[in-house]
Order: C-alpha cells, then sequence, then structure tokens
C-alpha cells in the first residue's frame, strides 16, 4: 500500500454511502447551511504542477501573495521541517512526528478523494461534529496539528498559518463561498455486514503494503531528506504515526481513503480488503490522544466508529471499533 508521494493514475467513482452519526437526521440539521450551489469541477490553477509544488515561475514575480502561497505549500509537503521535528529553530517544532500533511492530503492537497484541498477554503466557517461547534479553516488545520501529526497547535497569527491558509485560498480560487467540489474528501462506501478483521488485515498488509510500508508499519524514509518529505512512504503506525484522535483512526474513514488509493497508482482492492488492512492497521500501536472522552459532546451525532467512549448505545467498544456498523445509526 504504497503512500501519498505519487500521483494517482485512477481515481474510485463515489459509490453507496451512509451517514456515519448515530442520528443522521439530526446531524444534517446541525451542519446545514442553506447554501445551494452547483457542485463545481476539480480544477488546479495553471501554476500547479503535477508533484505537488507550486511552479513558482508561473506566479507574479516580487508578490508578497507569492511568497506565501509557495511558503505554505512547502509547509505542506515538507511539513517537518517547517513545523516539525526536523525544524532548525526548536520552536517552530509544533508537529509531533515527520509526517508530512501530504502523507494524508496528498501532493499538496491536489488529488481528488485524498481529503484534497481544492475549494476548501470555501467550505469554512462549517459545523463540526467532533466540537459540536462552527470551527474555522484555522482551527480544522490545528485539529490536524494536534492529531494526524501528533504535535501542538500553530498559531494563528504565525506566519506558518497564514502561509497555509494563503496556499488554500489560491488552490481554492474560482470556487464560490459555501460551494463544494466534486472530489472533496473521501469516496463513501456501503457498510459491510460483518465486523473488519485485523487478521485478515494482516494478510493483506504483507500482500499489499508491505513493500513500501514495512513490515512493522514504519514506513520508508527519504534517503535525501534535505529534498522533499521525510517519508517516502509514511509511517502507519509507531511513535512516529498519527494519534487516536485522528480521523484515519476511525474504521470507515480509513477503510474509505485506503479503498480510493491504495495501491498507490493502482488501487485494486475490495471493500472487504480495504475493511480489514485497516482494521489491521489501527489494531497496531500509536501515541494516545488525551481526551477523546470528550470529543463529539452531543453523542447523538457521535460517528458510530469514533473508537472512545462514551456512546449513547450500549454496544461494546470493540463493536465500535470493528463494526459491524450496519443498524448502528437512527
Amino acid at each position: 500500500m504504497k503512500s501519498l508521494g505519487l500521483k494517482v493514475l485512477v481515481i474510485l467513482p463515489l459509490v453507496a454511502g451512509v451517514s456515519f452519526g448515530f442520528d443522521a437526521k439530526l446531524a444534517k440539521q446541525k451542519e446545514a447551511t442553506g447554501i445551494n450551489l452547483p457542485v463545481s469541477e476539480w480544477k488546479l490553477p495553471a501554476a500547479m504542477k503535477e508533484d505537488g509544488y507550486v511552479d513558482e515561475s508561473k506566479m507574479p514575480k516580487g508578490s508578497r501573495y507569492t511568497e506565501m502561497v509557495v511558503l505554505g505549500n512547502k509547509i505542506l509537503n515538507e511539513t517537518t521541517k517547517y513545523v516539525g521535528p526536523q525544524a532548525k529553530d526548536p520552536k517552530m517544532r509544533y508537529a509531533g512526528s515527520n509526517l508530512s500533511c501530504s502523507s494524508c492530503h496528498a501532493l499538496g492537497g491536489t488529488v481528488p478523494y485524498q481529503s484534497g484541498f481544492v475549494g476548501v477554503y470555501a467550505r469554512f466557517p462549517e459545523y463540526r461534529s467532533r466540537s459540536d461547534s462552527i470551527n474555522t479553516l484555522e482551527d480544522r488545520i490545528n485539529g490536524c496539528m494536534t492529531r494526524s501529526l501528533n504535535g501542538k497547535p500553530l498559531p494563528i497569527d504565525s506566519k506558518e498559518m497564514k502561509a497555509i491558509v494563503t496556499y488554500m485560498q489560491w488552490l481554492s480560487q474560482g470556487i464560490p463561498v459555501g460551494g463544494k467540489v466534486k472530489g472533496q474528501g473521501l469516496v463513501k462506501m456501503a457498510l459491510m455486514d460483518r465486523a473488519a478483521d485485523p487478521k485478515k488485515g494482516e494478510i493483506v498488509f504483507k500482500e499489499k503494503c508491505v513493500a513500501c510500508h514495512q513490515d512493522n508499519g514504519e514506513g520508508m524514509k527519504n534517503p535525501d531528506p534535505s529534498n522533499g518529505a521525510y517519508y517516502l512512504f509514511p509511517a502507519l503506525w509507531g511513535k512516529d504515526s498519527y494519534n487516536t484522535g485522528a480521523g484515519m483512526h476511525r474504521e470507515l474513514k480509513a477503510a474509505a481513503y485506503i479503498k480510493a488509493n491504495m495501491p498507490q497508482g493502482n488501487p485494486d482492492l475490495t471493500d472487504e480488503q480495504a475493511y480489514d488492512v485497516a482494521a489491521y492497521i489501527n489494531s497496531q500501536p500509536r501515541p494516545v490522544k488525551k481526551g477523546g472522552e470528550k470529543d463529539y459532546p452531543d453523542k447523538r451525532v457521535k460517528p458510530v466508529d469514533a473508537v472512545v467512549g462514551p456512546y449513547l448505545d450500549k454496544l461494546p467498544q470493540k463493536q465500535h471499533q470493528f463494526g459491524p456498523y450496519k443498524g448502528m445509526t437512527k
């Protein structure tokens, strides 16, 4: 299961999906904006290169805006150098791992159905069930900093935060405020009738994923980290991976990501294989996010695959972690 450093050659269409909250009707009510616009096509700016970097030669010369777009793009692609453990200034080490934002948001957030950033600037502020409140784009970025990157929040007024937001605004040009874009987020998958099986997932991992992510999930480091990201293929578990509060630690979200994108360049896993290998990966040791029980203060809209309780139902924690999920939504 190769990582996200290469161009995706196959993008799967959306398939039948379900709401993952306990009360789907209430979740829709809480997230409603009343903005009904046509869905825009996925389109990248002309200055965006296929490798996920900005072609500075095609950007306005001498522009402070250009400087911030380029910096934001580099921070996302080479996060650990700028705001992580490899930053020269110890005060700038906000990310707690050597992953890059592009480890999940492939090629600087330019790939459809890999949680891309095209149009993301137009979507915020938006409702987030995790906090049961309206979040700004900066809030969302810091959610990734503290969970997916297992670190601490970037200061809102920092140059680095402003650069990331500027890059996302540049990448979202032409998308109307409140508009959605075809290819945003992840593919939606139908639910399985059985629980995901980590033992079966281990078989899939050894067959499809181990060549890039290694036997112990430690990933494959870039032999020349001065040029590009720290990892060629990111760590999937262990101390240098996402923590238990990250979205990728949820079974349904991880399975959807894997289904659409892995193996990299030729995604060919069945739904069952994606479910099982997600369960295997998320059964492995990783950093623990403290305070997980405080997430989703309104338990009625808490995702059914949230790993940490409490829950509205009396089902065992293991079922929330691995399923089966059918019948768990209202």
